[in-house]
């Protein structure tokens, strides 16, 4: 069955700024699950989609910076020289079917509660993590023991679901 000749200007390339994408079909950023945590699935992955036609294949959310650190969710990771490595995977994965490789930088600002990293947060407008509210306090008598804890499915202010403690 021929193509329907309206459809054609999709299989044409396009111009975006300095390069040029083989058509029209641009794979929008989405999670995987695989994150940082996982460099070579992720890779597979969007090297699949690129050799499936795909145009243009985007990453994932990236992270910036680590004071916008969104675990325990897998996210990538733009914090160090030691993350380019395994970002060019997937790059090269991408290029190797002669799609274009984009990413999506990210940075959480109030909705990152930096679980792993423990860095204060950074936003416009300085408030707790407003998904997780994370909160240090002393739960010692002898003021040495410190614990954070999470007030998860509730919003500030309202009585939690869910109250779990977790070392600090």
């Amino acid at each position: 069955m021929p193509m329907d000749p309206r459809h054609a200007v999709l299989f044409e390339p396009v111009k975006i700024g300095p390069v040029t994408a083989p058509n029209r079909f641009y794979q929008t950023p989405h999670a995987t699950g695989f994150g940082w945590q996982r460099p070579r699935s992720g890779a597979a992955l969007r090297g699949i989609k690129a050799e499936g036609g795909w145009g243009v294949v985007c990453t994932e959310y990236c992270s910036i910076h680590p004071s916008s650190d969104d675990s325990p969710y897998a996210f990538l990771t733009l914090w160090s020289d030691d993350d380019i490595a395994p970002l060019a995977l997937t790059a090269e994965a991408i290029h190797a079917h002669g799609s274009l490789a984009g990413i999506e930088l990210w940075h959480g600002g109030s909705h990152a509660s930096n679980r792993m990293t423990r860095v204060p947060g950074l936003a416009p407008n300085v408030q707790p993590a407003d998904q997780y509210c994370m909160m240090q306090v002393n739960l010692s008598t002898k003021g040495s023991n410190y614990f954070y804890f999470t007030l998860t499915g509730a919003s500030i202010g309202k009585p939690a679901a869910d109250v779990r403690l977790q070392p600090g």
